[in-house]
């Protein structure tokens, strides 16, 4: 099994002890982006295996339907991927629009 995304492949990446907080950068030079909360839990889930089902586990965790954040989770990670801190690796990797 495999995750959807996996980090860009300048891309560094430190995850705090409690997983609350994922800081990436490209490097050398950034910018530093600080992920936590919601962030932080859409970050590993799209980073860790199983790439299946990974938009609902996010829902789940927050405690929302997956139809109320699959279109925040998609900007959200179109925005890393254009930044190249997420790159595709296919399964959910782009989660269905849900009218």
């Amino acid at each position: 099994m495999r995750a959807a995304y996996r980090p860009g492949p300048d891309a560094g990446v430190t995850v705090s002890d409690d997983g609350m907080s994922v800081y990436v950068a490209r490097l050398p030079g950034g910018p530093l982006l600080v992920l936590d909360g919601a962030a932080a839990l859409i970050w590993a889930e799209a980073t860790t295996a199983p790439a299946t089902g990974w938009v609902a586990r996010v829902a789940e965790l927050v405690g929302q339907p997956e139809d109320a954040i699959t279109a925040d989770v998609r900007a959200f990670v179109a925005d890393l991927s254009a930044r190249e801190l997420l790159v595709p690796l296919g399964g959910d990797a782009d989660p269905p629009t849900r009218a």
